[in-house]
Parts: structure tokens; C-alpha cells; sequence
């Protein structure tokens, strides 16, 4: 999915956020100014304090923010001015909005507990606040306003729709029941929530989980997105260590290159700052503080061992029987959550449901064929599924004969136990490292690709003139080079023209710039037709177009031209009268080079104005063809 799409997406989930049972949250009219204000590349930071004084509240915050834990080691200030140098323009807004968003939650009259959700809100904002200070690929306080509304699409789904949208204990069935049941889910209300109020696309996009598409229309690494991700888990984690949160968040962070020493530090220091900042946000605390969820969770990662060392399941395909009865208990009793099936059909089926780790299988059963059997398992399942068949008589021809059709190992009946629980809690804890390394692997080379296409997307993006998407000055700029390289090395001309719509600004004042715009783009389709393949057409700058002509002397390119001012001026449709000038002229000497080409055609582009408009003047001084 493209950023058009994600943006196309943004606007009908917020047209349908609107319709909803409350009004939305929204930022207060300062923030939203400020928003609105640093869009503009020239603005300072007099002109910030100035529209930020209208809340002495932001204020007041804004400085304390300055003075706070995340620019430590600064000395204190009590100066705006101060203040939104330490924070930076563009970020201070962004800031801004998540600080009016926090205070404008004290209105709130729902049975939603807000002040968790803003407490756990200034959590994730913490961790990604330090994240970004380790990766250093986002100043520390865009991270934080970033974690701070990160998740801001729950508390719109709850205004909007009620608090049936957090049913769903389990967050992954949350969102799958969200989509369901409305279209969207919370992270994709974040993003287009985010995304509204002015936010760039690089940082609500991160709202979004990790995946090819998102990277794709960020244009840039999953990394951001990835630290979201890790930022999200640590509070889950806080509130409630349960195993299913664990791996997420050790996960995650692996990606990012860091360790489970990593994860503690990033703990102590989310409970160091925690406090401070919870005061000057006005986040009331809890029955609970967050010191005792931290000192909790450090507790429960020192003793959890990692992701993929845990028992696992097996499933047990044998003859109901006592013996079997007793297999099933010793894994049982080994940690391992057994399923048991009485004959191979049960036994695939299970094995489809529940993807276990390792399969014992009785090569006894009545009917089975059990090599052909592990021959289709393997192929089926891989190195994922760890085969341990159990027969009555394992000679060595038959265990070498199992081995080759793709079972792991032969155990001999009636079953040592301690072998059987050694052999399957090994052989489950392999496969699972197998998994999570063909995993990452893949989450690996899948990004990968998508960075291969990101960057080419990024380059065609920095070569392309947004409004009328020819080539911009860059790409000309860079064509030109490499056309007069290859004129001077093979000996043929060049030559270019440079063309401007007339009276451009009196269509811009007396019809609006907006068909202007429709009018520049039109001619440049128009223009685009009658290019040559080996040509180049790029917007020089304004209503200034150039036509690059490799192998063309002036007559060729002077023909080309007037085919083209004879296009634009016979153009139909429901835009205004257009016509077109251009001047032409032809690099000559190798001191002269592009340069003077270019200089020469603008010289003779003038000319033409000169001397009436709608026609082609060369370089030379004539007239190709040329209308009064």
C-alpha cells in the first residue's frame, strides 16, 4: 500500500470517527496553530513563543518540560525562548499537542480509565524517548510526543464507538474484532488521528505495526516503526508480565540490536524518570506505582528464559493403552503441553490446528505406513516439526530407513522415560530456534527488499517535480551532464529548448492559482506526448519547462519545438487559452558546455516574448515558423 492509499485510508476512518457517540479528542487551538505554523520552512522562534504565549498553561509546561530529564544536564531556564531552542520548532508543536490532549483529558466523563491510559501513554513515551537516544534516528522529543500519542486511537475508537471496542482482552483479538466490527483498527485510528492534526507522515506511519507496506510508503527503515512496537510492549509488560508479552517485547527489541541488558537499563531509567515527568504532565498515580510494576518485571526477565527455550508442544499419535497413558503423563510433567491422538488421520489433523513442535509417533499403528508417513511430514512441515518414532523393533536398517524418510530419531519400546522426555524437550527447542531463525531471516530479506525499493522510490521522488511530476532541476541537471559526457565522447550535437506559457501570471490572477496549476499540468502532458524517447522534459522552475535533445542539432530541436508550441496552442478542454514561446540553442564548443546552452536558449526564449509570443526563436537570432 502506497502513502496516497494509507492517506485515502486516514480520511474515511476519521470521516467515520465523527459520526460516532462522542466527539473526538482533539489538540487545542494553539497546538493546532503551532501545527499549522511550522509547515512553514521560515518560521522562528519569536514567531512560536508569540502564538504559545496565548496559553500560559502550555507554557508553563513547555519550560518544565526544557528543565526536565530529557535535556538533563542543561542548565534550568525560565524563558520560552529557551525552551523552544532546546526543544526545536517543529518539535515543541508536536509536543504541544500531546500536552493540551493530556490536560483536555481532565473534561473526560466516560467509565474509560483515562488516567491508565495516560499513564501508560507517558510509559511508552519514556522507552521511546530513550530508544531514539540508542539508535539515534529521532530526536529525543519527537520520540516522546510520539509515545505519548502513539496509541491515541484507542481512546478516538472509545469516544467514537463506546467501550465495546476493548472487549477483547487479548490486544491481537482486540484489533481483529476492531477491524471486524468497524473497518479499522486503534493503530490505524493513531495514524490517521495523527496524521489530521499535521504530523508527518515518517512519524504517524510508525503508529502502524512493522511491516513491507508501511516501510514502503514511510520511505524509510522499519526501524521506527519497530521501536513503536517495543514502546507498546514494555507497559503491557509492566501491568501484567505474562509470557505471551515477554517474547513480543525481547523480541522486538533483538531487531533493534538490543540485549536483555539493554531492556533493564531501559526499565530503571523509565522508573528514574517516571515521576518527574508524571507531575508536570498532571498524571495522577495509581493504586500501584510504577517503581513496584518495574522492580516486578526486571524480577520476571531475569527468570524467564528466552523466547525460544521454552517446553513447547508435542503431540503423541499411539494406540490407546497404558503405556501410552504413561508417555503422555512424562511429558506432561516435563513441562510440555501434550496432545494425543489414537490413529494417524486424528494425528494430521491436530498436527494442521495446533503446529506442534514435536511429533511421537508409534510406528506400530494398525494400517500405518510410518515411512511413507514421515516422507510427507517432512516434506509438509520442513525443519519445523521434530519427528521421534517409537517401534518395537528399531534395527539399524530400520532406523537408517526412518532417518532417510525424515524422522529425527527411533526410540525403542517399551519407552525409557527420561530418554523420551530428554529427546523431545531437546528436539522442541531446536525446531523452535530453527523457526525463530527462519523468521528473522525472512523479516530480514523482506525488508531488505523493500529498503531496495524505498531508496528507488525516494530517488524517483527527489527527481520529480511534485505538482506536474516531470523531472525537476535536479534530474535535469543531472541528464545534462551525463548527455554532454556522452556528446563529447561521441561527437553528436545537442541541443535543448527552454519554454515558458505566456502570460502565465495573468491566468494565475484572473482565474486562481489552483488552475494555474491545472493549466501547467495540462501543457506538460501535452508536451510529454511529443517528447522522443531519447529526449528529456523536466519544469526548469515556475511556468519554465526544458526540452534536453541528445543527438539533435538546432534545426531537429527547432522542429521538435514548433510540433509542441502547435500542440499547446491547439489545446482543448475546460482549461483557458494557453500558448507557448521557446528559445533553442545547441552546445557548440567543449569550454562552452551545458551552461552556455542553457544561457544562449533562455537568451532566445526572451527574445520571443519580445517579439510577440507563441513562437520558436533560435539562438542564432531566427525565427522557426514563428506566430504573431
Amino acid at each position: 500500500m502506497d502513502l496516497i492509499s494509507i492517506k485515502a485510508r486516514n480520511a474515511v476512518i476519521l470521516d467515520a470517527l465523527r459520526n460516532g457517540d462522542q466527539e473526538l479528542p482533539s489538540p487545542s487551538g494553539v497546538a493546532l496553530e503551532l501545527m499549522r505554523m511550522v509547515e512553514r520552512r521560515d518560521v522562528g522562534v519569536f514567531e512560536v513563543c508569540r502564538i504559545a504565549r496565548a496559553d500560559p498553561v502550555l507554557v508553563a509546561k513547555c519550560i518544565q518540560m526544557a528543565n526536565s530529564a530529557l535535556y538533563g544536564g542543561l542548565r534550568q531556564t525560565a524563558a520560552m525562548e529557551d525552551a523552544v531552542m532546546r526543544i526545536g520548532v517543529a518539535a515543541l508543536a508536536r509536543l504541544a499537542v500531546g500536552l493540551s490532549l493530556v490536560d483536555g483529558a481532565k473534561a473526560w466523563r466516560g467509565a474509560y480509565d483515562l488516567r491508565r491510559a495516560w499513564r501508560r501513554a507517558l510509559a511508552r513515551a519514556l522507552v521511546l524517548q530513550q530508544l531514539a537516544r540508542r539508535l539515534r534516528n529521532l530526536p529525543s522529543s519527537e520520540a516522546f510526543s510520539l509515545g505519548l500519542l502513539c496509541d491515541i486511537g484507542e481512546l478516538g475508537m472509545v469516544a467514537a464507538f463506546g467501550e465495546s471496542v476493548l472487549q477483547c482482552n487479548d490486544a491481537g483479538d482486540r484489533l481483529a474484532c476492531q477491524r471486524e466490527t468497524h473497518g479499522f483498527d486503534q493503530n490505524q485510528v493513531s495514524a490517521a488521528m495523527l496524521d489530521g492534526w499535521g504530523f508527518p507522515p515518517s512519524l504517524w506511519l510508525a503508529t502502524l505495526p512493522p511491516s513491507r507496506d508501511i516501510a514502503h510508503a514511510a520511505g524509510r527503515s522499519a526501524d521506527l516503526a519497530q521501536m513503536v512496537e517495543v514502546a507498546r510492549s514494555l507497559p503491557d509488560a509492566l501491568s501484567e508480565p505474562a509470557a505471551k508479552e515477554l517474547p513480543c517485547m525481547v523480541l522486538g527489541a533483538a531487531r533493534l540490536g538490543l540485549d536483555g541488558a539493554a531492556i533493564v537499563e531501559l526499565i530503571d531509567q523509565l522508573r528514574a524518570d517516571f515521576d518527574s515527568m508524571a507531575s508536570i504532565l498532571e498524571i495522577v498515580g495509581t493504586d500501584e506505582d510504577v517503581r513496584a510494576h518495574a522492580n516486578r518485571l526486571r524480577e520476571v526477565l531475569a527468570a524467564t528464559p528466552p523466547p525460544e527455550a521454552g517446553p513447547g508442544v508435542a503431540l503423541l499419535v499411539a494406540s490407546p493403552a497404558p503405556a501410552t497413558e504413561a508417555m503422555r503423563r512424562a511429558l506432561q510433567e516435563a513441562g510440555q503441553r501434550v496432545l494425543v491422538a489414537s490413529s494417524a488421520t486424528q494425528g494430521l489433523d491436530q498436527l494442521r490446528q495446533a503446529r506442534p513442535d514435536v511429533l511421537v509417533l508409534d510406528a506400530d499403528l494398525p494400517g500405518l505406513d510410518a515411512l511413507a508417513l514421515c516422507r510427507q511430514l517432512r516434506d509438509y512441515c520442513g525443519a519445523r516439526l521434530y519427528i521421534l518414532l517409537v517401534s518395537v523393533d528399531p534395527a539399524a536398517d530400520a532406523v537408517l530407513a526412518a532417518v532417510d524418510a525424515g524422522a529425527n530419531d527411533v526410540l525403542r519400546k517399551p519407552v525409557e522415560h527420561k530418554l523420551l522426555v530428554a529427546k523431545s524437550l531437546l528436539g522442541g527447542r531446536t525446531v523452535r530456534l530453527i523457526s525463530l531463525l527462519e523468521s528473522e531471516r525472512e523479516h530480514a530479506f523482506g525488508m531488505q527488499r523493500e529498503l531496495v525499493k524505498v531508496n528507488a522510490n525516494l530517488r524517483a521522488a527527489a527527481h520529480t517535480d511534485e505538482l506536474t511530476g516531470l523531472p525537476n532541476r535536479r534530474a535535469l541537471d543531472e541528464f545534462l551532464r551525463k548527455s554532454w559526457s556522452e556528446a563529447l565522447r561521441s561527437g553528436r550535437p545537442l541541443s535543448c529548448v527552454v519554454m515558458d506559457i505566456d502570460h502565465f501570471k495573468r491566468i494565475n490572477d484572473g482565474h486562481g492559482h489552483e488552475v494555474g496549476d491545472h493549466v501547467l499540468c495540462g501543457v506538460s502532458r501535452v508536451l510529454q506526448a511529443q517528447t522522443r524517447s531519447t529526449d528529456m522534459l523536466a519544469r526548469w522552475g515556475g511556468e519554465e519547462l526544458v526540452l534536453v535533445c541528445p543527438g539533435a542539432d538546432m534545426a531537429t530541436a527547432a522542429a521538435i519545438a514548433e510540433r509542441m508550441r502547435l500542440a499547446v496552442e491547439h489545446l482543448k478542454g475546460e482549461l483557458p487559452s494557453v500558448t507557448l514561446s521557446a528559445g533553442i540553442a545547441q552546445a557548440v564548443t567543449e569550454s562552452d558546455g551545458v551552461g552556455e546552452m542553457l544561457r544562449q536558449a533562455d537568451a532566445a526564449l526572451l527574445r520571443a516574448k519580445q517579439g510577440g509570443r507563441n513562437r520558436v526563436v533560435a539562438a542564432d537570432g531566427a525565427q522557426e515558423k514563428a506566430r504573431a
